[in-house]
């Protein structure tokens, strides 16, 4: 597991795993100890320790936003 200090903060924007929740996400914000996370198009954010957080690949972006479209098609009437 890498410390604080030696992970890179992820720049605001991009997808990234939150291995303690199991959760995509796209970094809102960022500081050298907490990452702040949104679903992708939407929801409340949450918030994670930096050791917590990995790159996601093309496959897990895609699955991300496929999930929130199909729930916000779920959502309409």
């Amino acid at each position: 597991m890498q410390t604080n200090e030696e992970a890179a903060v992820p720049a605001v924007g991009t997808m990234v795993l939150d291995k303690r929740r199991d959760r995509v996400g796209e970094v809102m914000d960022a500081t050298p100890s907490w990452v702040y996370l949104r679903a992708f198009g939407g929801g409340r954010e949450w918030v994670t320790a930096l050791e917590d957080v990995e790159p996601v690949g093309v496959h897990e972006q895609l699955r991300a936003r496929v999930a929130e479209v199909n729930a916000e098609r779920q959502r309409r009437p």
